[in-house]
């Protein structure tokens, strides 16, 4: 993967993480649209706190594989 496309990923994740913390109504109305494929309406509503804190690690993840890559480790 490309440095670049790891802080995309990055700020996607951190993007949906703090959607699922601060604005579930969004959250809602993207199920709704992927409600047969992707999620469940009561694992959603149960676990949005779970799934809010594993997307903000994830994408802190992302984004500092994608700078150490950009901007050099060793």
């Amino acid at each position: 993967m490309t440095p670049w496309f790891k802080v995309l990923v990055g700020v996607l994740f951190f993007v949906l993480g703090l959607g699922y913390l601060y604005r579930p109504d969004l959250i809602e109305r993207m199920n709704a649209f992927l409600r047969e494929t992707l999620f469940n309406d009561a694992y959603l509503a149960l676990e949005r706190r779970k799934w809010g804190v594993f997307f903000l690690l994830l994408s802190l993840l992302f984004l500092y594989l994608g700078y150490s890559a950009l901007y050099g480790g060793s």
